[in-house]
Protein backbone atom coordinates (compact mmCIF):
# COMPACT_ATOMS: atom_id res chain seq x y z
CA UNK A 1 0.00 0.00 0.00
CA UNK A 2 1.19 3.57 -1.20
CA UNK A 3 1.25 6.36 1.45
CA UNK A 4 -1.23 8.42 1.53
CA UNK A 5 -2.79 11.57 2.96
CA UNK A 6 -6.22 12.23 4.04
CA UNK A 7 -7.80 15.22 5.85
CA UNK A 8 -8.93 14.35 9.56
CA UNK A 9 -12.86 13.76 9.27
CA UNK A 10 -13.41 15.87 12.32
CA UNK A 11 -11.29 18.94 11.69
CA UNK A 12 -11.59 18.74 7.85
CA UNK A 13 -12.97 22.08 7.60
CA UNK A 14 -11.02 23.78 9.72
CA UNK A 15 -7.84 22.82 9.42
CA UNK A 16 -4.97 21.82 7.09
CA UNK A 17 -3.97 18.53 9.29
CA UNK A 18 -3.96 15.14 7.57
CA UNK A 19 -3.63 11.45 8.78
CA UNK A 20 -1.48 9.36 6.78
CA UNK A 21 -2.21 6.06 5.50
CA UNK A 22 0.11 3.19 4.55
CA UNK A 23 3.14 3.22 6.60
CA UNK A 24 4.28 1.37 9.38
CA UNK A 25 6.71 3.65 11.15
CA UNK A 26 8.33 1.14 12.87
CA UNK A 27 9.83 -0.05 9.57
CA UNK A 28 13.22 1.62 7.99
CA UNK A 29 12.59 4.37 5.91
CA UNK A 30 14.05 4.84 2.69
CA UNK A 31 14.97 8.17 0.69
CA UNK A 32 11.67 8.52 -0.93
CA UNK A 33 9.16 7.96 1.91
CA UNK A 34 11.62 10.43 3.76
CA UNK A 35 10.54 13.03 1.30
CA UNK A 36 7.00 11.87 1.11
CA UNK A 37 6.70 12.41 4.78
CA UNK A 38 8.72 15.61 5.15
CA UNK A 39 6.12 17.41 1.97
CA UNK A 40 3.76 15.87 3.91
CA UNK A 41 4.28 18.06 7.15
CA UNK A 42 5.66 20.86 5.45
CA UNK A 43 1.82 21.13 2.99
CA UNK A 44 -0.29 20.06 6.19
CA UNK A 45 1.69 21.34 9.36
CA UNK A 46 0.48 18.20 11.69
CA UNK A 47 0.11 14.56 10.28
CA UNK A 48 -1.81 11.84 12.39
CA UNK A 49 -0.45 7.87 12.05
CA UNK A 50 -2.91 5.38 13.90
CA UNK A 51 -1.92 2.08 14.44
CA UNK A 52 1.50 2.22 15.18
CA UNK A 53 1.55 -0.77 17.56
CA UNK A 54 5.03 -1.17 16.94
CA UNK A 55 6.99 1.61 17.21
CA UNK A 56 10.00 1.46 19.89
CA UNK A 57 11.80 4.76 21.63
CA UNK A 58 14.63 4.16 19.11
CA UNK A 59 12.15 4.32 16.31
CA UNK A 60 10.75 7.47 18.05
CA UNK A 61 14.17 9.03 17.85
CA UNK A 62 14.55 8.01 14.57
CA UNK A 63 11.58 9.52 12.78
CA UNK A 64 12.70 12.74 14.78
CA UNK A 65 16.16 12.69 13.04
CA UNK A 66 14.65 11.58 9.76
CA UNK A 67 14.37 15.35 8.08
CA UNK A 68 17.39 16.96 9.24
CA UNK A 69 15.77 19.21 10.70
CA UNK A 70 18.10 18.24 14.38
CA UNK A 71 21.00 19.42 15.74
CA UNK A 72 23.23 16.49 14.86
CA UNK A 73 25.71 17.78 17.36
CA UNK A 74 23.53 17.59 20.75
CA UNK A 75 24.23 14.92 23.42
CA UNK A 76 22.64 16.26 26.06
CA UNK A 77 18.61 16.93 26.52
CA UNK A 78 17.59 19.03 29.46
CA UNK A 79 14.11 21.20 29.93
CA UNK A 80 11.51 18.73 28.30
CA UNK A 81 14.10 18.43 25.68
CA UNK A 82 15.04 15.26 27.45
CA UNK A 83 17.18 14.39 30.53
CA UNK A 84 20.63 12.30 30.86
CA UNK A 85 19.84 10.91 34.51
CA UNK A 86 17.30 9.15 35.95
CA UNK A 87 17.19 11.22 38.33
CA UNK A 88 16.69 14.60 36.49
CA UNK A 89 12.25 15.15 36.12
CA UNK A 90 11.24 17.57 33.98
CA UNK A 91 7.65 19.03 34.10
CA UNK A 92 6.07 15.71 35.96
CA UNK A 93 7.85 13.16 33.43
CA UNK A 94 10.93 11.31 33.17
CA UNK A 95 12.99 10.44 30.51
CA UNK A 96 13.75 7.44 28.89
CA UNK A 97 17.35 6.15 30.12
CA UNK A 98 18.48 4.35 26.68
CA UNK A 99 17.22 7.53 24.81
CA UNK A 100 17.10 10.02 27.24
CA UNK A 101 15.77 12.37 24.03
CA UNK A 102 11.92 10.70 24.56
CA UNK A 103 9.82 12.62 27.35
CA UNK A 104 7.32 10.09 29.16
CA UNK A 105 4.22 11.87 30.37
CA UNK A 106 1.07 11.00 32.59
CA UNK A 107 -0.56 10.58 35.42
CA UNK A 108 0.75 6.53 35.85
CA UNK A 109 3.12 4.68 38.25
CA UNK A 110 6.40 3.68 36.51
CA UNK A 111 8.59 0.56 37.77
CA UNK A 112 10.86 -0.74 34.94
CA UNK A 113 9.48 1.13 32.09
CA UNK A 114 12.14 1.11 29.91
CA UNK A 115 14.68 1.52 32.71
CA UNK A 116 12.48 4.12 34.41
CA UNK A 117 12.28 2.90 37.77
CA UNK A 118 9.97 3.58 40.80
CA UNK A 119 8.44 6.97 39.47
CA UNK A 120 5.11 8.37 39.68
CA UNK A 121 3.94 10.67 36.52
CA UNK A 122 2.53 13.72 37.17
CA UNK A 123 0.10 16.06 34.72
CA UNK A 124 0.93 19.51 34.95
CA UNK A 125 -0.40 22.82 32.78
CA UNK A 126 -3.12 22.51 30.78
CA UNK A 127 -5.53 24.36 29.02
CA UNK A 128 -5.95 26.96 32.16
CA UNK A 129 -2.22 26.74 33.19
CA UNK A 130 0.11 28.12 30.08
CA UNK A 131 -2.56 26.82 27.05
CA UNK A 132 -1.31 27.43 23.59
CA UNK A 133 2.49 27.56 22.52
CA UNK A 134 5.40 26.54 20.11
CA UNK A 135 7.58 24.45 21.44
CA UNK A 136 10.89 26.45 22.81
CA UNK A 137 9.60 29.72 22.30
CA UNK A 138 9.41 30.67 26.03
CA UNK A 139 12.24 29.35 27.18
CA UNK A 140 14.69 29.17 24.33
CA UNK A 141 17.16 31.65 22.85
CA UNK A 142 17.73 30.05 19.85
CA UNK A 143 17.32 26.22 18.19
CA UNK A 144 14.06 25.92 18.86
CA UNK A 145 12.38 22.85 17.42
CA UNK A 146 11.08 22.41 13.63
CA UNK A 147 9.25 19.07 14.90
CA UNK A 148 7.60 17.52 17.83
CA UNK A 149 6.17 13.97 18.17
CA UNK A 150 3.88 12.27 20.50
CA UNK A 151 2.81 8.38 20.95
CA UNK A 152 0.44 6.67 22.91
CA UNK A 153 1.88 3.29 23.30
CA UNK A 154 0.16 -0.09 23.06
CA UNK A 155 -1.35 -0.75 26.70
CA UNK A 156 -1.97 2.60 27.91
CA UNK A 157 -5.75 4.19 27.14
CA UNK A 158 -7.61 7.05 29.33
CA UNK A 159 -11.05 6.41 29.51
CA UNK A 160 -11.87 10.04 28.83
CA UNK A 161 -10.03 13.52 29.19
CA UNK A 162 -6.14 13.60 28.03
CA UNK A 163 -6.89 15.35 24.63
CA UNK A 164 -4.41 17.85 22.86
CA UNK A 165 -5.33 20.94 20.81
CA UNK A 166 -3.92 21.67 17.88
CA UNK A 167 -4.48 25.18 15.81
CA UNK A 168 -2.80 25.65 12.35
CA UNK A 169 -0.04 29.25 12.62
CA UNK A 170 -0.81 29.79 8.65
CA UNK A 171 -5.05 29.45 8.90
CA UNK A 172 -4.53 31.77 12.04
CA UNK A 173 -3.32 34.24 9.55
CA UNK A 174 -6.69 34.07 7.35
CA UNK A 175 -8.60 34.34 10.59
CA UNK A 176 -7.26 37.71 12.03
CA UNK A 177 -8.01 40.86 11.29
CA UNK A 178 -5.96 42.04 8.72
CA UNK A 179 -4.95 45.12 10.15
CA UNK A 180 -3.89 43.27 12.90
CA UNK A 181 -1.86 41.00 10.86
CA UNK A 182 0.24 44.27 9.41
CA UNK A 183 0.89 45.31 12.87
CA UNK A 184 1.68 41.97 14.48
CA UNK A 185 4.15 41.23 11.31
CA UNK A 186 6.66 44.40 12.55
CA UNK A 187 6.77 43.05 15.86
CA UNK A 188 9.40 40.72 17.93
CA UNK A 189 7.72 39.41 21.18
CA UNK A 190 9.97 39.60 24.37
CA UNK A 191 9.58 36.41 26.64
CA UNK A 192 10.08 35.71 29.99
CA UNK A 193 13.48 35.15 30.73
CA UNK A 194 13.77 31.21 32.03
CA UNK A 195 16.50 28.54 32.97
CA UNK A 196 17.39 26.98 29.30
CA UNK A 197 19.91 24.52 27.82
CA UNK A 198 22.28 27.98 26.69
CA UNK A 199 21.84 29.15 30.31
CA UNK A 200 20.10 26.45 32.95
CA UNK A 201 20.82 28.95 36.03
CA UNK A 202 17.35 28.56 37.86
CA UNK A 203 17.90 32.21 39.26
CA UNK A 204 16.55 33.00 35.52
CA UNK A 205 12.95 32.10 36.39
CA UNK A 206 10.64 35.28 36.75
CA UNK A 207 8.17 33.06 38.36
CA UNK A 208 7.55 29.37 39.65
CA UNK A 209 3.77 30.14 38.87
CA UNK A 210 2.20 28.90 36.02
CA UNK A 211 0.38 31.77 33.75
CA UNK A 212 -3.48 31.87 34.51
CA UNK A 213 -5.00 31.91 30.55
CA UNK A 214 -8.50 32.59 29.67
CA UNK A 215 -10.47 33.57 26.72
CA UNK A 216 -10.00 29.78 25.53
CA UNK A 217 -6.48 29.91 26.17
CA UNK A 218 -5.36 33.21 24.56
CA UNK A 219 -4.96 35.53 27.17
CA UNK A 220 -2.86 35.67 30.65
CA UNK A 221 -4.81 37.60 33.26
CA UNK A 222 -1.67 36.64 36.04
CA UNK A 223 -0.28 33.49 37.24
CA UNK A 224 -2.27 30.76 38.99
CA UNK A 225 -1.93 30.84 43.08
CA UNK A 226 -2.00 26.87 42.85
CA UNK A 227 -0.93 24.85 39.50
CA UNK A 228 -2.82 22.15 40.86
CA UNK A 229 -5.94 24.20 41.28
CA UNK A 230 -7.28 26.30 38.62
CA UNK A 231 -10.21 27.49 40.85
CA UNK A 232 -7.39 29.02 43.68
CA UNK A 233 -7.26 31.88 41.42
CA UNK A 234 -3.98 34.05 40.86
CA UNK A 235 -1.31 35.46 42.86
CA UNK A 236 -0.61 39.03 43.64
CA UNK A 237 2.56 38.80 41.14
CA UNK A 238 3.03 41.67 39.31
CA UNK A 239 4.70 41.22 35.82
CA UNK A 240 7.34 44.04 34.99
CA UNK A 241 9.11 44.86 31.46
CA UNK A 242 12.43 43.95 33.14
CA UNK A 243 11.43 40.21 33.68
CA UNK A 244 11.96 40.15 29.87
CA UNK A 245 15.82 41.03 30.31
CA UNK A 246 17.58 38.49 28.51
CA UNK A 247 14.87 36.50 27.29
CA UNK A 248 14.23 35.08 24.31
CA UNK A 249 13.30 37.10 21.32
CA UNK A 250 11.16 35.65 18.62
CA UNK A 251 9.12 36.80 15.79
CA UNK A 252 4.89 37.33 16.16
CA UNK A 253 4.88 35.81 12.21
CA UNK A 254 7.16 33.90 11.14
CA UNK A 255 7.83 33.00 7.23
CA UNK A 256 8.80 29.36 6.91
CA UNK A 257 11.88 29.43 5.02
CA UNK A 258 11.23 26.31 3.15
CA UNK A 259 7.54 27.01 2.04
CA UNK A 260 7.62 30.82 2.65
CA UNK A 261 4.02 30.44 4.32
CA UNK A 262 3.59 33.25 7.02
CA UNK A 263 2.43 31.72 10.57
CA UNK A 264 1.43 33.06 13.86
CA UNK A 265 4.24 31.99 15.97
CA UNK A 266 3.56 32.91 19.50
CA UNK A 267 3.42 31.74 23.32
CA UNK A 268 0.77 34.32 25.07
CA UNK A 269 1.10 33.34 28.00
CA UNK A 270 5.38 33.84 28.61
CA UNK A 271 4.74 37.09 26.24
CA UNK A 272 5.83 39.98 28.01
CA UNK A 273 6.04 43.06 25.32
CA UNK A 274 6.38 44.12 21.72
CA UNK A 275 9.39 45.17 20.09
CA UNK A 276 9.16 46.79 16.70
CA UNK A 277 11.73 44.37 14.71
CA UNK A 278 13.54 46.72 12.71
CA UNK A 279 14.28 49.52 15.24
CA UNK A 280 13.79 47.51 18.55
CA UNK A 281 11.91 50.02 20.31
CA UNK A 282 8.81 49.25 22.29
CA UNK A 283 5.69 49.01 20.47
CA UNK A 284 3.30 47.65 23.23
CA UNK A 285 3.37 47.10 26.67
CA UNK A 286 2.44 44.44 28.89
CA UNK A 287 -1.28 44.59 28.55
CA UNK A 288 -1.59 45.54 24.73
CA UNK A 289 0.39 42.62 24.24
CA UNK A 290 -1.51 40.12 25.76
CA UNK A 291 -4.65 41.86 23.83
CA UNK A 292 -3.07 41.82 20.52
CA UNK A 293 -1.67 38.38 20.89
CA UNK A 294 -5.50 36.87 22.09
CA UNK A 295 -7.47 38.93 19.27
CA UNK A 296 -4.62 37.51 16.54
CA UNK A 297 -5.02 33.22 17.92
CA UNK A 298 -8.84 33.48 19.85
CA UNK A 299 -10.52 32.73 16.52
CA UNK A 300 -8.51 29.90 15.24
CA UNK A 301 -8.49 28.68 19.13
CA UNK A 302 -12.35 28.71 19.40
CA UNK A 303 -14.11 24.69 20.08
CA UNK A 304 -15.21 23.67 16.40
CA UNK A 305 -12.21 25.69 14.92
CA UNK A 306 -9.21 23.85 16.96
CA UNK A 307 -8.19 20.11 16.26
CA UNK A 308 -8.78 18.53 19.36
CA UNK A 309 -7.27 14.60 19.68
CA UNK A 310 -8.64 12.03 21.60
CA UNK A 311 -5.81 9.65 21.62
CA UNK A 312 -5.83 6.08 21.29
CA UNK A 313 -3.49 3.22 21.75
CA UNK A 314 -0.74 3.83 18.98
CA UNK A 315 -1.46 6.98 17.86
CA UNK A 316 1.78 9.03 16.74
CA UNK A 317 1.16 12.77 16.45
CA UNK A 318 3.82 14.84 14.31
CA UNK A 319 3.77 18.16 13.86
CA UNK A 320 5.69 21.61 12.83
CA UNK A 321 6.23 23.13 15.59
CA UNK A 322 6.86 26.58 13.18
CA UNK A 323 3.22 26.19 11.79
CA UNK A 324 1.16 24.79 14.38
CA UNK A 325 0.69 26.13 17.86
CA UNK A 326 -1.09 23.66 20.51
CA UNK A 327 -1.88 22.95 24.15
CA UNK A 328 -2.49 20.33 26.60
CA UNK A 329 -6.13 20.27 27.76
CA UNK A 330 -6.80 20.25 31.45
CA UNK A 331 -5.28 17.15 33.03
CA UNK A 332 -8.17 17.18 35.66
CA UNK A 333 -10.76 15.92 33.17
CA UNK A 334 -7.96 12.50 32.79
CA UNK A 335 -9.95 9.45 33.97
CA UNK A 336 -7.51 6.37 33.38
CA UNK A 337 -3.87 5.54 33.07
CA UNK A 338 -2.08 7.83 30.87
CA UNK A 339 1.14 7.69 29.29
CA UNK A 340 2.67 9.39 26.70
CA UNK A 341 5.88 9.67 24.85
CA UNK A 342 7.08 13.01 23.56
CA UNK A 343 9.95 14.19 21.45
CA UNK A 344 11.22 17.42 20.59
CA UNK A 345 14.92 18.01 19.68
CA UNK A 346 16.68 21.13 18.85
CA UNK A 347 17.87 22.71 16.01
CA UNK A 348 21.27 23.84 15.22
CA UNK A 349 22.14 27.21 17.18
CA UNK A 350 23.43 30.00 15.15
CA UNK A 351 24.13 32.25 18.17
CA UNK A 352 24.00 32.72 21.93
CA UNK A 353 22.46 35.36 23.53
CA UNK A 354 23.59 37.11 26.68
Amino acid sequence: MSICFQPIENCSKTQPFAECIGIDLATKFDEYTISVLKNGLLKHGLLLFRNQKNLTPEKEVVFNRAFGWHDPTQEEFLFGFGAPTLEHKVSGGAQIPEFPQVSVLGNAFLDNYHGIRNTRLKPVLGFTFSAWHADGLHDMLDGMPELTTMYNPTGWQTSSGGATYFTSGVEAIQRMDSELYRELSCCTVAYMRAPNDTYPDETRRVTASPSFMTDEGTRRIGFGADPDNPNAGITNFKLKMEHADNGGRHPAIRAHPQTGQASLYITPGKAVYLLDTKTGVVRHGIDDTARLLSQALKPSAEPGVRYEHQWSEGDFVAWLNTLVLHSASDPDHIEGQRLMHRVRLSTPKRHHSS
